[in-house]
């Protein structure tokens, strides 16, 4: 299954960011009734999609294989 990152898995770096409290439970409410694993599953998703809704060309150039945009 492609997740929107090619072979990044070797390249991960460390992303932190601090948000309100309630963010967080809301967060950790969305992952129990959702189909993430963890909140950096989540947080992970959550950049693809923004990237890709509000910069599409530039996620298909930074996520999709160029045999595959055609």
């Amino acid at each position: 299954m492609f997740n929107g990152c090619g072979n990044m898995k070797q390249q991960e770096l460390y992303v932190g960011a601090r948000v309100p409290r309630k963010l967080k439970e809301l967060i950790a409410e969305f992952i129990k009734r959702d189909t993430h694993m963890n909140e950096s599953d989540f947080v992970r998703d959550a950049i693809r999609e923004k990237i890709h809704r509000d910069a599409p060309q530039l996620y298909a150039e930074l996520f999709i294989p160029k045999e595959a945009q055609t």
